[in-house]
């Protein structure tokens, strides 16, 4: 089976090495910058709590659907993101558990504050009931988020992309890009280990692994000492 570090039988590891904060939004490269901003927070739509660590992201209209920013919440479920170009775009939410939020929305020169923005819980179909100890799909730790996509039922049928998807922090747009925070920048490991097939070209190889093989996907928020350098999207 494999994991993602971004991260057993087989390990894909992807390892986003940030140098903005853990709040801090990120501008995708090429984009030029505005003074507009849009803050709001995420939460359960049945509990009404904060959704922690939601990835938020702000994609420009379709067809094109490129990644304009993005950043993860907060604990509290809050977001900010900053330095935006005045335009129509598209907001979509996304969080291990959860369904996918998205929503039109217009950025000013000026600053918006979103209504609270609700994600409802994913239900699973389950069979008969079997009591086992297993790890939470989600888990956080001091220097990295770990989606546990062997315990999400949901990944069946699909690939390593979906899964991808539903990893905290990660976005995939419309042409198959996949970027932490609006950033493409950063280091893709397979159990632990550098891939050239996804060195090469990270779109199709992540389409051709089946979601099945991938235990987890480990974001790594704060990369130790080895990786400095080789990536800049944390």
């Amino acid at each position: 089976m494999k994991h993602f570090t971004v991260g057993a039988h087989w390990l894909l590891s992807l390892l986003l090495l940030l140098v903005f904060g853990q709040r801090a939004a990120a501008q995708a490269p090429g984009l030029s910058v505005g003074s507009g901003s849009l803050t709001g927070t995420v939460l359960d739509s049945l509990t009404q709590q904060p959704v922690a660590f939601a990835t938020v992201v702000l994609l420009q209209p379709a067809p094109s659907e490129k990644v304009a920013a993005g950043q993860s919440a907060d604990e509290q479920g809050r977001f900010e993101l900053t330095k935006l170009k005045a335009g129509a775009y598209r907001l979509r939410i996304s969080f291990v558990g959860y369904g996918v939020r998205t929503q039109a929305v217009t950025v000013t020169d000026s600053r918006l504050a979103l209504a609270p923005i609700r994600l409802p819980a994913t239900a699973q179909k389950l069979g008969e009931a079997v009591v086992v100890a297993q790890r939470p799909l989600m888990e956080v730790k001091p220097d990295r988020l770990v989606y546990n996509a062997e315990q999400d039922v949901t990944n069946a049928g699909g690939t390593a992309q979906d899964v991808l998807r539903k990893a905290p922090l990660l976005a995939i747009d419309g042409d198959d890009n996949v970027t932490m925070r609006g950033n493409s920048n950063f280091k893709v490991l397979i159990n632990n280990k550098p891939s050239p097939t996804l060195a090469a070209n990270l779109k199709e190889a992540l389409k051709s692994i089946p979601a099945d093989q991938i235990k987890s996907v480990e974001v790594i928020t704060t990369p130790p000492a080895k990786y400095d350098g080789e990536g800049t999207a944390g």
